[in-house]
Order: structure tokens, then sequence, then C-alpha cells
């Protein structure tokens, strides 16, 4: 990574962990001056310890979905990041750009709520059963797993699973707006830059935790 492009993804971590810790959301993320690298360092140490590999790789082998739906968030979000809006007619600019966004979007909330959220919120995950015993030592991976459990997010993440949700254009601001699914109650007002924080955070997690975590403890499943 160059060292200019190193500044600008510093400065974006600034900007979009900022806004997340205004609304009381990943605190040791908008602490960090390297937050994406803390954490890998921290799934790092986690895979050194061999009993940790051995029952991550065991229960990967027993949940196969979350190694297989992970790849495929992956996929899509590469996908969507590679159509730029900017190529639509003008006119269909302004839809091209929320389609995107929503592409990107979509599969990191959802993603959360399933497969990746048992491997960080449910037991018998090894990570869950690591947390507990050492609630303090894995600060990147902790504040992760409460930035989900967070109310912003989950009703977020549950306005987005249930389409209950409108994109309103106020002119010379976006804000999303939340409804609950059942009541239709307006539950959250977040602008486009903070549903951008919320996907970035999400979007972080997946990729370093799969290349740190789930891969490899796959690749263990594969050679034996």
């Amino acid at each position: 990574m160059s060292e200019t492009t190193s500044r600008s993804q510093e400065q974006t971590d600034k900007v979009l962990f900022g806004l997340l810790q205004s609304r009381g959301i990943a605190y040791a993320w908008a602490a960090s001056p390297s937050a994406r690298e803390a954490l890998r360092a921290e799934c790092r140490r986690l895979f050194s310890d061999t009993e940790f590999q051995a029952r991550l790789a065991a229960y990967l082998s027993n949940n196969p979905v979350i190694a297989q739906s992970i790849e495929t968030a992956i996929t899509q979000l590469a996908f969507s990041a590679g159509v730029p809006w900017q190529q639509a007619k003008p006119i269909l600019q302004p839809l091209a750009r929320r389609g995107q966004s929503l592409a990107r979007w979509l599969p990191t909330f959802l993603i959360v709520d399933g497969p990746l959220g048992r491997l960080l919120r449910q037991a018998p995950s090894p990570l869950v059963e690591k947390l507990k015993a050492m609630p303090t030592a894995f600060p990147l991976i902790a504040s992760s797993r409460d930035a989900f459990n967070n109310d912003l997010f989950r009703k977020v993440r549950n306005g987005f699973a249930h389409w209950s949700f409108i994109w309103n254009d106020l002119g010379e601001s976006e804000q999303i707006e939340i409804f609950h699914f059942e009541t239709g109650a307006l539950e959250v007002q977040l602008s486009l830059l903070e549903a951008e924080a919320l996907h970035y955070l999400s979007a972080s997690v997946i990729q370093v935790l799969d290349e740190e975590l789930v891969r490899k403890a796959s690749a263990l499943n594969q050679s034996r």
C-alpha cells in the first residue's frame, strides 16, 4: 500500500468510525490509528493458539454455511464496487447511485444477522468462548461484536432485512429512514454517510475475519 493510499484510508477511517462513535458504536475502532490492522493482529494472535485453531476448524466444519456465505458476500461486494453509477445516463444516475449503495450495504448487514453473527455472538463458537474467557484481550474483536449488538445497528439491519426503509432525498442532503417492519413506526433516521459507516465497519470485519480466521481454519480441514 502506497503512503498516499494509506493516508487516504486513515482519513476515511477517522471520518466514518468517528461518526459511529458519535452514535455510541465502535469506540475501539474510532480510537485506533489503524483499526483494521489492529483487528488483523488480534486474529493472528488468536490463530497462533493451536487449541483454538483445532476448535475453530471443527466448528466451521460443522457449520459450513459460515465460510460459504462469507465468500458469497465478498463476491457480491467486489461486483457492486466495480459497477460505477456515473456511467448511467444522467437522468438515471441518482437511481444508479442508490442501487450501487444498496448492493454493497445489503449483504454486509444481512450476513452479520446470520452466519457471521453466529461466529461472533453465539455459543458454541470458539470465538465467543475466547471472548468470554478473555474479555479485554481482544478489544477490536469485542468492539465489533458489541457494535453488531448495538440497538442502532440492529434496527438498521432489521430494516434492510425486511425492506422497511426509505431513501429520503432532502435536497442538499439525503437520509435513510428505518421503519419497524410490523408496526410501520419510524425507528431510526441516519445520514447517508452514517449508513456508509455501518457498512464500512461491517465489511472491514468480514474481510479480516475471513482472511485471518475462516480461510485459515478451512484450509486445516481440507488438509486432513
